[in-house]
């Protein structure tokens, strides 16, 4: 089989997409697409491996895993050691088992549409093979998250790290909290408002705001809300770091999301379950 770089380029482009979103879906991290897109596009410039010649087999290790490093920082960014390391390791198990797949086929069908060569997968699909493949891995992996999904009621702990400071509290799961921020479109978990005072010392009142008494400070926001009971403003803060724990299975799901002031004495914070998938 002739190997043509473009199409080696442009298959592993969505391949290394995929792998990413897998990642992604598998480790709950969020995930910006434009970051994937572009950490995909450098990832498949590593395919190009594929040319080098037997006596330099022994470049290929080190190849890989300097590859996936790359894509994973560009995607997820870094935070620290421990979320790097975890988003490796599940990038680089996601795409050992596709190359396993990819051999397989490869093996089966004497490599007649698809051949594996220095580690690397080459498939020489037509455009509608590629997109009907693209759209079935799609729905397998929105099949995780939703599997992933079940049984997101119970209680939770948010844990919050911004400023150097780091917060507790405890959360409920509810569909009716259905607050975003309308440019982002970031959900928002509704929290009481003395939890937030730990952490950033004071929050925006958000009356004194709109009537020019007080500031609203370089990082939050006001959106408006509305519920069965009430309609208002709320200030909201899209802090560095936000995880939710499970407290019955101890499951910790990483979320990008604003947190916003209620003006309640509501004793836990409240947040929609789809902030999990």
């Amino acid at each position: 089989m002739y190997i043509y770089a473009d199409i080696l380029i442009i298959t592993n482009i969505y391949v290394d997409f995929l792998l990413i979103k897998s990642a992604a879906a598998i480790t709950h991290s969020p995930l910006k697409t434009g970051r994937g897109i572009l950490a995909a596009i450098i990832g498949s410039l590593f395919s190009l491996a594929i040319f080098l010649p037997r006596s330099l087999a022994f470049f290929l290790a080190p190849i890989k895993l300097i590859s996936s490093a790359v894509i994973v920082i560009i995607s997820f960014g870094f935070e620290n050691i421990g979320y790097f390391f975890r988003r490796m390791i599940v990038f680089y198990l996601c795409a050992f088992i596709f190359g396993g797949l990819g051999t397989g086929l490869a093996y089966l069908t004497g490599g007649r549409f698809i051949t594996a060569r220095n580690g690397v997968i080459y498939a020489d699909f037509s455009m509608p093979a590629l997109v009907i493949t693209s759209i079935a891995a799609y729905v397998c992996i929105g099949v995780y998250k939703r599997l992933s999904y079940y049984g997101a009621d119970g209680s939770y702990t948010v844990i919050v790290s911004d400023c150097g400071r780091t917060a507790s509290f405890k959360a409920v799961a509810d569909t009716g909290n259905i607050l975003k921020d309308s440019f982002t479109g970031k959900y928002v978990i509704v929290c009481p408002k003395d939890v937030l005072m730990t952490l950033y010392d004071s929050v925006p009142d958000c009356i004194s705001v709109t009537e020019g008494k007080s500031s609203l400070g370089k990082r939050w926001r006001i959106i408006p809300y509305s519920t069965v009971s009430s309609s208002g403003i709320m200030a909201v803060i899209c802090p560095r770091d936000v995880c939710l724990k499970n407290d019955e299975t101890g499951q910790i799901f990483r979320a990008d999301v604003y947190l916003g002031a209620a003006e309640n004495d509501n004793a836990e914070a409240v947040f929609n379950p789809k902030i999990l998938i």
